[in-house]
């Protein structure tokens, strides 16, 4: 590769910080969870990840889990348990034709409006977090928008973090101490924590995955690269995402997934090959065996307006705007219906609003014109 394309690639690397930081930073402060398996867990799938897809194929949290952690509702114990649960299920639909069968059922139309539903509900989860301030946010985005018409355009996400964080960020209490390479340690859950992984987090979870993470992110793998040989599928997906989950959730990692909302923004800040995934992936491991826990101070440093400008940036490329004034009125009337009730009900209600609203209207236009 070129000079060029490499610093493209790291800067693209850290572009889907939006979705990752304020999951992460969320199960590490109010859930209990610890960091160093935390970020070796992604650490590693980001490194598998590039290593089989040579894609940017994003890797982030599974965020239903991640938002009953956050909120009380499960443990750093039973996130283990779900991790490996949700890894086994995987595994085992990856041999199977069934998300093949499911994605079959659902039309062109409703997987175009679950973009703009699951970009819609980033940005609600961003602008949710704590106050931030729309000037500095709307100054931030500005600048990142015209380093995209500039020769500067491959680095416009690290010039934004850095720019933004120099201006910004609050270093105070971060301690960078080094006491030795920190390793994470090897948990297995109790019978308990497994029961109460299938009780609450297990089923929502994989609904959820089904969609987002397997479903919608072959359909935008396959229009960003059609020309792969070896094309990004369902199948693929759920092998590699069954597996990480297997794997590291016992060494103390979230539920992890391919979640669809970081292709777009890997790909919006100029990243084609899986280097922006390993980058990122090593930067995670870095991290965790140099600093630690100390890595959580370095983390909640990070101003969220930046997270915000991120989250707008991707968001945007993932609903992709252009395409949705192309289709005809009914689908745009499906798309905006589905928006508005992921914001309400979450994916799920929508993707199923979707379904019967497209059907109702394909009904109708088949009475109208018999």
């Amino acid at each position: 590769m070129t000079t060029k394309r490499w610093l493209t690639e790291g800067s693209a690397a850290f572009a889907d910080l939006g979705t990752f930081l304020p999951l992460a930073l969320g199960l590490i402060v109010i859930a209990g969870v610890d960091p160093i398996g935390l970020l070796y867990g992604f650490g590693l799938f980001a490194l598998m990840t590039a290593l089989i897809y040579r894609r940017p194929i994003p890797i982030q949290p599974m965020k239903a889990t991640a938002a009953m952690g956050v909120a009380g509702l499960i443990g750093p114990d039973v996130l283990i348990a779900t991790g490996i649960l949700l890894g086994l299920t995987l595994i085992i639909l990856s041999q199977t034709d069934l998300t093949q069968r499911f994605k079959r059922l659902i039309p062109r139309t409703v997987l175009l409006g679950m973009r703009s539903a699951l970009a819609i509900t980033l940005i609600a989860n961003a602008f949710a977090l704590q106050a931030i301030s729309l000037p500095t946010t709307a100054l931030l985005l500005a600048a990142l928008i015209a380093l995209q018409f500039t020769s500067l355009s491959a680095f416009s996400c690290i010039l934004i973090l850095i720019g933004g964080y120099l201006l910004l960020g609050d270093t105070t209490g971060i301690t960078t101490e080094f006491a030795g390479v920190n390793l994470p340690q090897v948990l297995i859950p109790d019978v308990a924590s497994f029961s109460s992984a299938l009780e609450v987090a297990f089923l929502p979870q994989l609904a959820l995955t089904l969609t987002n993470a397997l479903i919608l992110t072959a359909v935008i793998a396959q229009d960003y690269f059609p020309e792969d040989a070896k094309p990004v599928t369902e199948k693929r997906l759920a092998l590699s995402s069954g597996l990480a989950n297997l794997l590291f959730a016992p060494l103390g990692a979230i539920p992890m997934c391919h979640g669809a909302g970081g292709l777009p923004a890997h790909h919006a800040m100029g990243s084609r090959t899986g280097w922006s995934i390993a980058i990122f992936g090593s930067t995670c491991i870095v991290l965790a065996a140099l600093l630690g826990t100390q890595v959580t101070q370095l983390i909640v440093s990070i101003p969220v307006e930046i997270i915000a400008v991120l989250v707008l940036f991707a968001s945007w490329h993932l609903a992709d705007p252009p395409l949705v004034a192309k289709t005809r009125t009914s689908c745009k009337v499906v798309i905006g219906v589905m928006a508005v009730i992921a914001l309400w009900g979450g994916l799920m209600t929508a993707l199923v609003a979707g379904v019967v609203l497209e059907w109702s209207i394909s009904r109708y236009l088949q009475t109208r014109v018999s």
